[in-house]
């Protein structure tokens, strides 16, 4: 047996060699090689020219595939065809035996196999080629290819020439952007994603496909005292063709009507065929406004996305002057409700301020009951004021309006987190997610509902894509840090902590790590840490409520009533809440505190207006 075996590895050794002499004899492998070099220059060269003629894309990949099946038989012809050298024809034949031939085969079958591969990989072929894990990971997430009326409005190319009225083309393109998202017809995807690609050369179909949008809104600006050009493209995502184009030389006091048509003009191209033509009823035409007011307008609507307290109070300044000098111009009027709203909300500054935004957001409304970034800050206003019927109304409104619209999503995310409807608020989330898939306020605002929700693998996902965006952002590494205490892994909590630690956040670090104690039942720690937080109070941007909730998580029920009634006092809206946190303990709602506490008249009006929510989102 063993000397039969030995036998045929002679005999198999001696074909392999016999097939290697006969291929170096025909040279088959300078055949091949040549071959290879051929079609890639061709199939390169026809990469470039059959798109510029506008040859399909089956034009392509026909000739690739034909190249690659012309290699074996290449192969094949120039084994049969050239001659064995006249000095070796004396001597042991060539090899010609079946078993030879298969060998050829094969080896040629293992070539095609490789060059399809490599041909796969680089994305000469498309359909066969592997996702990157980032790309798969994307197309998990993407529930469906983009609707046809998806849109990205990228910011608009200063062509001035001067770079300090960069705001100048920025604000045109936000505004272009934020009317086309009033359109309830329209998908438009948010500012943060979209101006994330300002002054990069990316091709526009790759930002479409990490917008998920299926086209996309370029063009410029160039402002020349009172006169005003907008070129304006609008590009499909599936092949880079113009779908609409057009050029306008206005003058500047009626660029609120130029900013219309365009917006007309992209959403009648856009819906074309799906919503028929004529869908939308033209807009009346807008009041002319001094373009010296429009300047100022623009100017702080750049300071105010800075979301600093020097260019905050820089730009309310601004804003104020421009509703002096234009008076009927709602969009200022929004701005500054809402530059107001995040100054009381984030800078601890005065309480005033809530009562100075209710004022400016209820003249936006006075003159556009519609516009939506003040319907959506006037919903926010009136939960930090308890007033639920108003929060409620200004909802739906918002809802009729338009569902899709990032400033409704955004309205109904505090909205709902206020009124105690977790799933609710993580789908809203989801969906502007969906439209602001750069958005790190979004996903780590995600991250915090899914902790609330007791879904602390959902929170460490939504954590680490927010990270990805912004890496030491304390506020997600403490929201990231608080799912792993949820899910008991000490471990990774502490290396949070630690790292929080360092990045000179103390707050968040002892915040995390109470959490982590707690979850580890070392509740005497827990309290400690709760103490040193409530002592440093306020820090970070835990409130009354948040304190509370660390004395609860310690066990320490007193405390934490003390804190809920600080809440209570101080109309933190999202004290009620709680109550719907998988983190609560059941045993508060029955103690004599807590009882008391939902017994207060504005605890009874937002319980009756919870009731009331949960009917009409059950349909009754």
């Amino acid at each position: 047996m063993r000397g039969e075996l030995a036998l045929r590895r002679g005999v198999g050794a001696g074909v392999v060699q016999s097939l290697l002499k006969g291929i170096q004899q025909r040279k088959i492998d300078r055949v091949a090689a040549a071959y290879a070099v051929a079609a890639w220059l061709v199939v390169q060269g026809a990469s470039i020219a059959l798109p510029t003629f506008g040859a399909p894309a089956w034009v392509l990949k026909v000739l690739i595939v034909t190249a690659l099946a012309g290699f074996p038989l290449t192969l094949w012809i120039a084994w049969h065809a050239t001659p064995v050298p006249h000095h070796r024809r004396h001597g042991p034949p060539p090899p010609s035996t079946a078993s030879d031939m298969a060998l050829l085969v094969l080896l040629g079958g293992v070539l095609l196999i490789s060059a399809v591969e490599i041909a796969a990989q680089s994305g000469i072929l498309p359909g066969l080629s592997k996702p990157a894990p980032s790309a798969r990971a994307d197309a998990a997430k993407a529930d469906t290819s983009p609707p046809k009326t998806s849109i990205a409005v990228l910011p608009f190319t200063n062509m001035s020439g001067d770079p300090s009225k960069e705001y100048f083309s920025d604000g045109i393109s936000e505004e272009l952007l934020n009317q086309l998202a009033n359109a309830p017809e329209l998908l438009v995807a948010a500012r943060t994603s979209s101006f994330a690609f300002k002054g990069k050369n990316e091709d526009i179909r790759a930002i479409a496909r990490a917008l998920n949008v299926a086209s996309v809104l370029e063009g410029s600006v160039r402002e020349d005292g009172q006169r005003i050009r907008i070129t304006a493209q609008l590009i499909s995502a599936a092949n880079g063709f113009h779908l609409w184009s057009r050029t306008y030389d206005r003058d500047l006091s009626n660029i609120l009507d130029v900013q219309d048509e365009i917006a007309r003009a992209i959403t009648a191209a856009l819906t074309h065929g799906v919503l028929g033509a004529g869908s939308r009823n033209p807009a009346p035409a807008r009041a002319p406004i001094d373009p010296d007011a429009y300047r100022q307008y623009l100017e702080a609507q750049s300071l105010s996305a800075s979301k600093t307290p020097e260019d905050d109070a820089k730009s309310v300044a601004l804003f104020e002057q421009v509703t002096k000098a234009a008076p009927d111009f709602a969009p200022a009027y929004a701005a500054l409700g809402r530059t107001y709203v995040h100054m009381a909300e984030f800078q601890n500054q005065s309480p005033d301020l809530i009562a100075a935004a209710e004022a400016a957001l209820n003249q936006a409304l006075k003159r556009d009951p519609n516009n939506l970034e003040a319907l959506s800050t006037h919903l926010l206003v009136a939960l930090m004021q308890w007033k639920w019927n108003d929060a409620a109304a200004d909802a739906r409104r918002l809802q009729q309006l338009n569902p899709h619209s990032v400033f409704t999503l955004r309205g109904l995310n505090a909205y709902y987190n206020s009124m105690g409807f977790l799933e609710q608020q993580a789908a809203v989330l989801r969906e502007a997610t969906r439209l602001d898939p750069l958005s790190f306020v979004d996903l780590n605002n995600l991250a915090s509902v899914y902790n609330n929700r007791g879904d602390y693998a959902e929170a460490e996902s939504a954590a680490n894509d927010a990270l990805a965006l912004r890496p030491d952002r304390v506020l997600t590494l403490y929201t990231l840090c608080t799912a792993y205490a949820g899910m008991k892994r000490a471990n990774r909590a502490q290396i949070l902590i630690d790292r929080l630690q360092a990045l000179g956040a103390p707050d968040a670090s002892q915040g995390c790590a109470a959490s982590s104690a707690a979850a580890a039942g070392r509740f005497a720690e827990a309290r400690a840490l709760a103490n040193q937080l409530a002592g440093r109070f306020p820090s970070f941007v835990f409130d009354e409520t948040d304190i509370g909730s660390f004395y609860l998580a310690a066990g320490d029920m007193a405390d934490a009533l003390t804190w809920f009634n600080r809440a209570y006092d101080k109309r933190d809206y999202h004290l009620f809440a709680i109550a719907y946190s998988a983190a609560t303990p059941p045993a508060l709602l029955k103690t004599p505190g807590w009882i008391a506490l939902k017994q207060k008249p504005e605890a009874k009006a937002w319980q009756a207006a919870h009731y009331r929510l949960a009917a009409e989102l059950a349909g009754n």
